[in-house]
């Protein structure tokens, strides 16, 4: 996708100007903004979309750095100067996080959590030193404590914003979710959203240096049941809640807010604190992803990707079951590819393997998304067509049929060749409640191999 085409600057011009909008509005009067998510924001944006960090990409975003800032009674100079401060610190972040895929970026795996960690961590440390050095000459405070105060607020808007950004869902391939859907999946969390609601009250009521821990428990478990964009985004929210709440005095920490290390210390804890939930996310989504490939290679077949002897049965066992008790017709195959051990004797198994590769993933596409199919073991496979008639029988083993005259394989040293194959198949229907898998499988092998002695290239129907 061309993500320099003038709507998407203008889109991404208006999206920094509107949350550079937002931290204005959060700053007090006399400090730094409690929260400053501009640069979180438009790093996520060119972490999800490289396109974007073209040369028209950063001038977009230098132009709703300007205008915020200049929206709100900021000069020219200042406005330019605070402009290149937080692009350079993107632009430190965005350097450090390359080599990182896109699949390591959205996901937030443990390992592309590290370098995230990293370039957020320098890069506050840039625009730290940078926004100290701007408020020293200008406004002739601390230079140590400046730089400090921006370092931490950076970091704190980098752990806290960033996450929910790059976990968010690709925008194009959102779905309006029907309301049975939601309805369940509020049930799912309401205990855990209750949870925080509470502890984000009870920091409102109680107060004290403690308030910045009381939804460690409930994040933890958020982390542990839930998703990372969930989780990020209830660890957005309690970070949020926590810290407009002691910078506007709803919440009390029983220190005068003009103590410099007070904040930095509160700021830190809510950045830590943050961050926990953020971690351990991570890890569990790994531990899913990692899950998901054993179970994969525990049900496929390893050559070919389709269902394994074992797992075809099972779901084929479990499917039946199903159909039966809903009186819905089914047919089951077994497939045979003919004359095959010809292609292993003549250029050898790796050529074999090639074409059931090729065979397999054609044989696939043939079938509908509801049809089971697995290879049972050498050339033969099967498939279970669910609420089949004789109509669609005969229009689907029609298409089988095709499936291996032209199988475009690789061989050795590069060389392509093309393999015009038959195959040999053999169906039978469910009969009933009596009948089961085995009396199935059983009738079925019989018609493959009447098939095969009466000129192969067809189907029988026991």
């Amino acid at each position: 996708m061309n993500h320099s085409r003038p709507r998407h600057l203008v889109a991404l011009m208006s999206a920094v100007l509107v949350v550079c909008l937002i931290g204005i509005y959060w700053r007090p009067l006399g400090q730094l903004s409690a929260l400053w998510p501009a640069n979180a924001v438009l790093l996520g944006l060119f972490l999800r979309s490289p396109g974007l960090a073209a040369p028209t990409g950063w001038f977009a975003a230098a132009a709703g750095y300007i205008a915020a800032d200049l929206l709100t009674g900021s000069s020219v100079l200042w406005a330019a100067t605070l402009s290149v401060i937080n692009l350079l610190s993107v632009f430190v972040a965005l350097r450090l996080c390359r080599g990182l895929s896109p699949s390591e970026r959205h996901s937030i795996a443990p390992g592309a959590l590290a370098r995230l960690l990293l370039a957020m961590a320098v890069a506050s440390v840039v625009a730290g030193l940078l926004g100290g050095l701007l408020i020293w000459q200008m406004l002739g405070k601390s230079f140590w404590s400046a730089a400090a105060n921006w370092a931490v607020s950076e970091l704190l808007a980098y752990i806290i914003v960033l996450p929910s950004v790059l976990s968010a869902p690709d925008p194009r391939k959102w779905k309006l979710t029907r309301p049975a859907h939601l309805s369940a999946w509020l049930k799912r969390k309401f205990i855990i959203v209750l949870w925080l609601l509470l502890t984000l009250v009870a920091g409102v009521i109680i107060g004290g240096p403690g308030v910045v821990a009381f939804p460690v428990s409930a994040l933890l478990v958020c982390a542990l049941s839930c998703g990372m964009f969930t989780t990020a985004i209830m660890t957005l929210a309690f970070s949020l809640w926590t810290l407009l709440g002691t910078t506007f005095g709803h919440i009390e920490l029983l220190f005068d807010s003009n103590n410099h290390l007070g904040l930095l210390s509160m700021r830190l804890g809510v950045a830590s604190v943050a961050l926990a939930p953020i971690v351990v996310a991570s890890v569990m989504a790994s531990r899913e992803r990692s899950l998901d490939a054993m179970r994969h290679l525990a049900e496929h077949d390893a050559l070919t990707g389709l269902l394994n002897r074992r797992a075809f049965f099972e779901r084929v066992r479990h499917q039946l079951s199903r159909l039966i008790d809903q009186q819905q017709p089914a047919a089951l195959l077994m497939i045979d590819m003919d004359h095959f051990k010809q292609i292993n004797d003549r250029y050898g198994h790796a050529a074999g393997d090639a074409v059931l590769r090729s065979a397999a993933r054609k044989l696939r596409d043939s079938l509908r998304g509801s049809d089971v199919c697995g290879r049972l073991g050498g050339e033969e496979f099967a498939v279970l067509i669910p609420r089949c008639t004789p109509a669609l029988l005969e229009r689907i083993t029609s298409r089988i049929h095709q499936v291996p005259r032209h199988l475009p394989v690789t061989l050795d040293k590069g060389r392509e060749a093309v393999f015009r194959l038959s195959v040999s198949i053999g169906a039978t229907y469910c009969q009933g409640p009596s009948d089961d898998l085995t009396s199935m499988l059983s009738r079925a092998d019989q018609a493959m191999y009447a098939a095969k002695q009466g000129g192969r290239d067809q189907t029988r129907i026991a």
